[in-house]
């Protein structure tokens, strides 16, 4: 495994990033109202081409469509904009007709795997899906709101295009039916209709990733714990059927994002500094174990020579506590995103980590 670190913001952390269809350009926000798009050249350095500048608060979520070449980005303004390139090449935002109740933060975002429409969460305790309106060139807005109690924080759609999953600070995870009726003909469901609940994590839910086949769905909490739902093959989840859940319980900080990197690994990254890879058991349990973490070897790390050390090393201190110690800050070690870096294929191989050290850091397994 090789890791490839590099500095790209000057402020205090990346809070996001997405790649573009080709992984040839990465759109990331330094942690404050803007959000830099780089090129990557042949010889692995980055180039800022452009800036979006239209929001006023710290940007929380940045997606970018492969096919269509958009970028939806949403931030604690309670705006969210779909940027497309002009013919002069600047980026341009195209507005977001979102309701009136959608009154907080706009915490994330996810766009549906036909590029049609996007999901938006926030703090209003509720989830908005948007589809855009060809004739008042804009995008409006469906909104989820009975049922969430607390702020959303993370969505992530199912490839049919239609199932939504979200996770809420109100420590539950739910599926919900989020068809348009023209943009998703031929679905015959009722929007926002609630598929599936599950209250595993007893805890905020931080991020959630489905599977390639979309057979599981991976759930970050701050318990501590990794949570894999398994739906048992169905292909619509139904309200009356309890999933079966496993649930991994590990003594790193809690994780905030994950990634399938194929149907039986998936790593996750978090308060923890280093990225965790996970994989399910052998032989036909289900059932998932943690592998450990993904890390480069370095020759001048010295040991540490007791359990305390390691403690105080987890939450950014030192055994010694000597004066010439210089231990990153804890809110350094964060690891805030990890998106795929192998396009569509249905085994990652490569995938990239931000972090509030400052650093986009590339992993190839």
């Amino acid at each position: 495994m090789s890791i490839v670190k590099k500095k790209l913001s000057a402020s205090s952390g990346i809070s996001c990033h997405a790649w573009n269809g080709d992984r040839s350009k990465v759109a990331l926000c330094p942690y404050n109202n803007e959000v830099h798009v780089y090129e990557v050249g042949n010889n692995g350095e980055y180039e800022l081409t452009g800036k979006l500048e239209e929001h006023e608060q710290l940007v929380a979520g940045v997606d970018w469509s492969p096919t269509r070449d958009m970028i939806v980005t949403c931030a604690h303004d309670r705006n969210a904009y779909v940027w497309e390139k002009g013919t002069e090449g600047k980026w341009e935002p195209q507005m977001s007709i979102l309701p009136s109740t959608f009154n907080r933060a706009a915490l994330c975002v996810q766009w549906s795997p036909h590029e049609n429409k996007f999901a938006l969460g926030g703090g209003s305790r509720s989830v908005v899906v948007c589809y855009y309106q060809e004739e008042n060139n804009w995008w409006i807005s469906k909104i989820i709101k009975k049922k969430h109690t607390s702020s959303v924080t993370c969505v992530s759609w199912h490839s049919n295009n239609w199932l939504l999953a979200t996770g809420s600070s109100d420590f539950k995870c739910r599926i919900f039916a989020a068809n348009i009726s023209s943009v998703d003909a031929g679905v015959k469901r009722k929007f926002g209709e609630l598929l599936m609940e599950v209250d595993v994590a007893k805890n905020w839910v931080h991020g959630l990733s489905w599977s390639p086949s979309c057979a599981s769905l991976a759930l970050c909490a701050h318990d501590s714990c990794l949570h894999v739902i398994d739906l048992e093959g169905q292909e619509v989840p139904s309200i009356d059927r309890e999933p079966k859940c496993y649930t991994v319980k590990f003594s790193h900080l809690p994780q905030c994002a994950s990634l399938f990197l194929d149907e039986n690994r998936l790593v996750s990254v978090g308060f923890h500094d280093k990225p965790l890879l996970f994989k399910r058991e052998s032989g036909g349990t289900g059932k998932w174990v943690l592998e450990g973490e993904l890390t480069a070897k370095d020759s001048n790390q010295k040991k540490t020579s007791s359990k305390f050390g390691a403690a105080a090393a987890m939450f950014g201190g030192t055994a010694g506590g000597g004066a010439g110690s210089k231990a990153k800050p804890t809110f350094a070690r964060v690891r805030t995103d990890v998106k795929a870096m192998t396009g569509k294929a249905k085994v990652v191989s490569k995938f990239s980590v931000s972090g509030m050290d400052q650093n986009l850091d590339t992993y190839a397994l």
